[in-house]
């Protein structure tokens, strides 16, 4: 079991080891990788603490050979900090489950809010298109690259604040695969062409599919709908792009800049946050929101947080290296598994070798018995006629 990047939770106790720690009060959703759950601690009264934490089958994990990439990722996945992507806290696993416990995120969903709304402001679709840009950039820039593949309404949450948290990053360069065919099994509107054609692709997939969130954010439909899916594949691949006689036009060239048939031609997400749609409604925004917020921490408080979070910073690369050797021992461990079992095997068929050869000698000497009968027959004199 592995904890974050600070030694102890919020609540100043030890981050939960094993599921009988935590109370699972209410399903949060479910997907094709398991289901999440609102969670504290089984001793609440002790602690106000909420996390969500997501199930994943181990069946599934191992059903698609994926083991060592979790592992990988799991690591990736703890040691990314960024204000607009959900954390992961802690995680660990019984005989049936892969456990996740993610940063909980208080201000719900952006799909249950904009089907709510049906459609946001302008100044709201920027706020959230630059958030959810600025934590690509991020990742985009992590080394390993992350890839999230997966942008769109559901895998992002609010917080309370109604600040962009992207989610459901961390499996998108591991279950690529899977999450394709998944995808297929349900909608394609959010599929980038290179991803029908099934070519390869690279972080401009990402910033595709935020030219189609932006749209849907503006509008409240998906650019790309059709009757069925091969009719909506079909707009993606000849970029039908149809937009209201009402459209903001800074958004509409924003998304035509994003959602184009050539990759390279796609603006990155530091290029999208400089857009002139971003810099005209974002900064309506944020205004807006320094007006209303008077309980602005003062200088020195800020200085303070600045402190923590060095220390902060500090655990985590001890943690860090704690966690490259807790992974090499892993590694070892899972070599001398994989060679006693190449061991048994060998054994198992030496055994097979020597029964066949105890089946061969009990043959030969049944055959010696058989000639040396006939051999005795053989040699008494013919009985006269």
């Amino acid at each position: 079991m592995a904890g974050a990047a600070q030694s102890v939770a919020a609540d100043g106790l030890a981050w939960p080891r094993n599921k009988d720690e935590l109370k699972f009060d209410k399903p949060l959703g479910r997907g094709y990788f398991g289901e999440v759950w609102r969670c504290y601690r089984s001793s609440r009264s002790s602690s106000s603490v909420v996390w969500a934490v997501k199930k994943i089958p181990r069946s599934l994990i191992e059903q698609h050979s994926l083991t060592e990439q979790m592992e990988r990722e799991i690591e990736i996945m703890r040691s990314l900090r960024h204000p607009h992507i959900v954390e992961l806290h802690f995680n660990f696993r019984d005989d049936s489950h892969v456990y996740l416990g993610l940063e909980f995120a208080e201000g719900g969903g952006m799909f249950d809010l904009l089907s709510k709304q049906g459609k946001f402001s302008a100044e709201r679709s920027a706020q959230h298109f630059y958030e959810v840009c600025d934590a690509l950039e991020y990742l985009h820039t992590q080394k390993p690259q992350i890839i999230h593949r997966d942008i769109k309404p559901e895998n992002i949450l609010l917080d309370k604040d109604q600040r962009a948290k992207l989610a459901d990053f961390g499996w998108s360069n591991v279950l690529e695969n899977v999450s394709y065919r998944a995808t297929f099994c349900g909608t394609p509107d959010y599929l980038a062409p290179e991803m029908i054609r099934g070519e390869g692709h690279n972080e401009s997939l990402d910033m595709w599919e935020m030219g189609v969130l932006l749209y849907e954010m503006m509008v409240g439909r998906s650019p790309f709908g059709g009757a069925n899916q091969e009719e909506t594949c079909r707009n993606i691949l000849q970029v039908k792009l149809k937009f209201p006689s009402d459209m903001e036009p800074l958004g509409e060239d924003c998304i035509k800049q994003l959602c184009q048939k050539k990759a390279e031609d796609r603006l990155t997400a530091a290029q999208a946050k400089s857009h002139k749609f971003v810099q005209k409604y974002h900064a309506v925004a944020v205004k807006k929101e320094l007006q209303e917020d008077k309980s602005r921490p003062s200088v020195e408080a800020r200085n303070l947080q600045r402190k923590i979070e060095l220390h902060q910073s500090e655990n985590l690369n001890l943690l860090q290296d704690k966690v490259k050797k807790e992974a090499e021992f892993w590694a070892e461990q899972e070599k001398l598994e994989a060679r006693e079992q190449e061991l048994r095997k060998e054994k198992h068929e030496r055994e097979k070798v020597k029964q066949a050869l105890l089946e061969l000698q009990a043959l030969e000497e049944q055959q010696l018995e058989e000639l040396k009968a006939l051999e005795t027959a053989a040699e008494r004199p013919a009985a006269p006629l």
